[in-house]
């Protein structure tokens, strides 16, 4: 059996690589192969999860639900892979201290989609290391929970309006 080098105008026996390379020919099988590893990058770059990049729905401002201030989620310095939360407005000393960092490394739970996070800190008054606590978006909702044991306490925050953001010298992404 004989391996042969095709091309649209003439057929010729296969050589050896370098030759069939130096001569500007591919092998049918060449060919095929890098059709098939090219097809097969494309479909991989298109199907893996672009997340690098994109903000999780979770990320961004948040007002609590007294609606005495508002805390921005965003990746924590140290991890791009965790979230933390920052006081960044507040009516008054009782709702915390604006620039604190009241939540700690919560990180992604159960799906990818970004809409559930868990093992983090929630600082909580009289407590050295905060409580653990969740994070659950759904729509413009978070559902904040602080939990001792089995047993969470749960609240819901809102997004806060465009004229509230911008009355607390808060910008949002694409202005």
């Amino acid at each position: 059996m004989s391996a042969y080098i095709t091309s649209p105008s003439t057929e010729l026996p296969l050589r050896g690589a370098t030759s069939a390379i130096r001569s500007g020919l591919k092998s049918t099988f060449g060919r095929r192969a890098t059709q098939f590893l090219t097809a097969a990058m494309g479909v991989s770059m298109l199907a893996a999860p672009t997340f690098a990049d994109d903000a999780y729905p979770v990320e961004g401002y948040w007002l609590n639900k007294d609606g005495n201030s508002i805390v921005e989620i965003a990746p924590c310095t140290n991890s791009k892979k965790r979230l933390c939360g920052t006081i960044v407005w507040a009516t008054s000393a009782d709702a915390g201290e604006v620039g604190s960092q009241f939540m700690k490394s919560f990180r992604l739970g159960g799906n990818k989609a970004g809409d559930k996070w868990e093992k983090g800190r929630i600082a909580v008054a009289g407590s050295k290391k905060g409580k653990p606590g969740k994070l659950a978006v759904k729509g413009d909702k978070l559902k904040v929970s602080v939990c001792k044991g089995s047993t969470c306490k749960s609240k819901t925050w809102t997004r806060p309006s465009a004229s509230m953001t911008a009355q607390a010298g808060l910008t949002t992404e694409g202005e």
